[in-house]
């Protein structure tokens, strides 16, 4: 299990943390396994805004044959375990 921390826009935290989204479209940097945690953090205007929320990867999905180099990252909430885990 790998802890990866992640810039995310305003438009799309707000549904992550409302738990209406559950999946990323990210590029495949990072080799994301199911089991890791996602630190998304709030972005706007060039800075950090201070929220941040901690999702746990269910699922990996490649779609490289739709986006070259993306990944689907299907999430879920991550449990206060899980965050203890990673600090």
């Amino acid at each position: 299990m790998q802890t990866h921390e992640l810039k995310i826009k305003p438009e799309h935290f707000d549904p992550v943390f409302t738990g209406v989204k559950t999946a990323e479209l990210r590029i495949n940097d990072r080799g994301y396994k199911a089991g890791d945690l996602l630190k998304l953090r709030e972005f706007s205007n060039g800075d950090y805004t201070g929220s941040y929320v901690w999702r746990r990867v269910t699922h990996v999905a490649d779609v490289g044959d739709f986006a070259e180099g993306y990944v689907l990252l299907s999430m879920t909430p991550a449990t206060l375990f899980d965050t203890a885990r990673a600090a």
